[in-house]
């Protein structure tokens, strides 16, 4: 005869482990609906050639080093250099969006990447006539690896068509308030290309571009 210990089990408890099995099978329930949710999901495309982008932690160790190095010796806040985990890359352009890939792993990239790439209300450079595009320039020191001859005449500069938007370097931008410049530039040596920012070196209190009247992106 077996005169062991029986332990009591309370209601409460049994509730209590019912109710913890029920929560652990819906959180499993959750993962696997959401896992199925974010393999359906496509990255996003290049903005400029419609096709799909790249992971730039893929790219070959000697053209990152390349990319920082040339990053970093541009000494300035508003173009440091960026984590690779964190861009992907266009393939046909050579053009890199840094913190373009999510939480999740996957690319989501639109038209806003100007605007958060640095603040502003961008129009085509080719949009802007001789004068207007003379007196930009005076108020940089400098428009060397610029895109400055071929750019799209449309003011919008997600409205680039494929002649311009193939063009090495890419499109160049600029800010009628602030005169600030935003476009591409190659990576010496590689056949990338970083989008760099441009400050004006003149204070831009006067306005010389009031007769323009093109809409900003």
């Amino acid at each position: 005869m077996f005169d062991g210990y029986f332990a009591v089990i309370s209601y409460h408890d049994a509730l209590f482990f019912i109710l913890a099995i029920l929560g652990v099978f819906l959180l499993l329930l959750i993962a696997f609906g959401f896992g199925v949710w974010l393999s359906k999901q496509k990255d996003s495309v290049s903005p400029y050639t419609g096709l799909p982008l790249r992971f730039a932690r893929d790219l070959h160790f000697e053209t990152k080093e390349k990319i920082v190095r040339y990053l970093y010796h541009l000494h300035q806040y508003d173009n440091r250099i960026f984590e690779f985990s964190q861009a992907s890359f266009c393939r046909e352009t050579g053009r890199i969006f840094p913190y373009s890939v999510t939480w999740f792993g996957t690319i989501d990239l639109d038209w806003t990447f100007l605007k958060k790439r640095y603040p502003g209300s961008y129009v085509s450079w080719g949009s802007l006539s001789p004068i207007q595009q003379q007196a930009i320039s005076d108020k940089h020191t400098s428009l060397e690896g610029f895109q400055t001859e071929i750019s799209s005449p449309n003011p919008s500069p997600r409205a680039v068509a494929k002649e311009y938007a193939f063009c090495k370097p890419g499109p160049l931008c600029v800010d009628l308030e602030t005169y600030v410049l935003l476009g591409w530039k190659e990576v010496p040596g590689t056949d990338m290309e970083v989008l760099i920012v441009q400050k004006p070196i003149v204070p831009y209190a006067i306005k010389v571009l009031e007769d323009q009247d093109t809409p900003p992106l």
